[in-house]
């Protein structure tokens, strides 16, 4: 039996980026995590629990957990300015052109 050369994590990626489909979806599910990010950081900054989030949206916090594990996809930008709100945030997004890459 031959033995079989196992590839790298980082090889495996490499070959996968050269897929425009692989490289848009890496790209916004990255976008996705920054943002949940951001919101679990702005909310351990004022010292809230998750339960304590969801009191002051009127949610549950089920509801919340799922959001800081990037599991819910379906909130409008209405529950980002209202999540954002509630813990004595500013909501800025930045509209920008993308960089040219070479195909």
């Amino acid at each position: 039996m031959k033995p079989v050369k196992a590839i790298t994590h980082k090889q495996v990626l490499r070959k996968l980026f050269k897929k425009r489909w692989f490289r848009r979806g890496y790209e916004q599910e990255l976008e996705k995590l920054r943002l949940v990010d951001s919101l679990i950081a702005l909310r351990e900054r004022q010292g809230l629990t998750q339960e304590a989030l969801a009191q002051r949206l009127g949610v549950s916090q089920p509801f919340i957990a799922k959001l800081e594990r990037a599991e819910t996809h379906n909130f409008t930008l209405d529950t980002l300015i209202r999540i954002v709100r509630s813990l004595n945030g500013e909501l800025v997004i930045h509209i920008k052109p993308k960089r040219s890459t070479p195909s």
